[in-house]
């Protein structure tokens, strides 16, 4: 347990000294922690403009057309998005998940190493060890990738094809207008989706730093932490209007932002479809059959169903939102087939 304290105290120490503000401290007052949330959603918006921005130059621009950057500003932050009930539902659960980002974040950077010290403790170490220091900090970071986007794929899974899970994820796909930095989602399914990614996914990196004889190190995890960022500056765009591709070549390996908004369509054909990863591997879909790759000029009505939207929408405020799933989750329990399944219609037709 020494080696994990002493491991997590060198983490520890990177975060409170490049990633937490010197003020957000326990003696800190609250209004601090409102304050520095609408300045986190600030920041991220700029972000996801100043990359807009050189797409929507390059990619959205007519050719031959002087390059404007009120015109860019308008295509990137539409107005009628902005009006919906939906969008002010999302901007409410701000502050609550910028907590639960930060437990992402260090999650990230922590989880596979504190498995693989865990490993070494109870099983002693393999007899070959990596000793590059460089290869080393690389293959942590590999294997920990893996780990977590394995562990996120099977969450997703779960959150869609148990009906008792999906009554806590069905509230992030009942948003009815996507708009970059945070789509609503709910404390339990996020929780859920936390101790997916930073135990299991931690588990299997972990169990393979530990079977290819790699040391837990804190430069990785610092490794990790800027590639959490970059994740993250590209996950801004998979909850919008702007079309990220990586290309058609890596597009076919990796998930990109793009296809995110076919997950978030209500109509049947999308339905339960790319269950990825921005950023992960496009493998895990297609050994799952869910893989769904869009066409350029795809029709996309966003929504968790055809019947559920606008006034039929259940999480149309943040009450709803949030106190409803508890009560579907529940009525799960007492049926004895899913909706929709092929033996819940021959019951019903019976």
């Amino acid at each position: 347990m020494d080696a994990i304290a002493t491991a997590l105290a060198d983490v520890w120490g990177f975060l409170s000294d490049n990633l937490i503000p010197r003020a957000a401290g326990t003696n800190g007052p609250f209004w601090y922690f409102a304050v520095k949330s609408g300045l986190n959603l600030a920041t991220d918006y700029l972000w996801f403009l100043a990359g807009g921005l050189v797409i929507f130059g390059l990619f959205v621009r007519k050719r031959g057309e002087r390059f404007s950057l009120w015109a860019g500003i308008k295509y990137l932050l539409p107005l009628e998005v902005y009006r919906t009930p939906s969008v002010k539902v999302d901007l409410m659960m701000v502050p609550l998940q910028g907590v639960l980002s930060f437990v992402l974040f260090t999650g990230l950077a922590v989880s596979s190493g504190v498995g693989q010290i865990w490993l070494v403790q109870w099983f002693g170490h393999v007899p070959w060890t990596v000793s590059i220091g460089w290869l080393a900090a690389t293959l942590q970071i590999v294997f920990t990738l893996l780990g977590t986007d394995m562990a996120r794929f099977a969450w997703h899974y779960q959150a869609h094809k148990v009906p008792f899970f999906w009554e806590f994820h069905k509230g992030h796909h009942s948003a009815e207008a996507l708009h970059p930095v945070f789509v609503r989602t709910h404390p339990v399914d996020m929780t859920i989706r936390l101790v997916y990614m930073n135990i299991g996914g931690g588990i299997v990196g972990g169990a393979l730093m530990y079977i290819a004889g790699v040391d837990a190190s804190a430069t990785a995890a610092a490794g990790l932490l800027v590639i959490g960022v970059i994740y993250h500056f590209l996950q801004e765009f998979e909850h919008s209007h702007v079309v990220l591709s990586f290309g058609k070549t890596l597009d076919k390996v990796f998930y990109s932002p793009h296809f995110h908004r076919i997950h978030h369509s209500a109509l049947i054909q999308h339905r339960d479809k790319n269950l990825g990863f921005t950023g992960g591997l496009c493998l895990w879909d297609r050994l799952a059959g869910t893989l769904y790759v869009p066409k350029p000029d795809e029709h996309l009505v966003y929504g968790a169903s055809p019947e559920e939207l606008g006034e039929n929408n259940p999480h149309r405020t943040l009450w709803r939102f949030l106190s409803r799933p508890f009560v579907a989750a529940v009525k799960t329990l007492r049926r004895r087939t899913p909706p929709g399944s092929a033996a819940s219609h021959a019951a019903a037709a019976s």
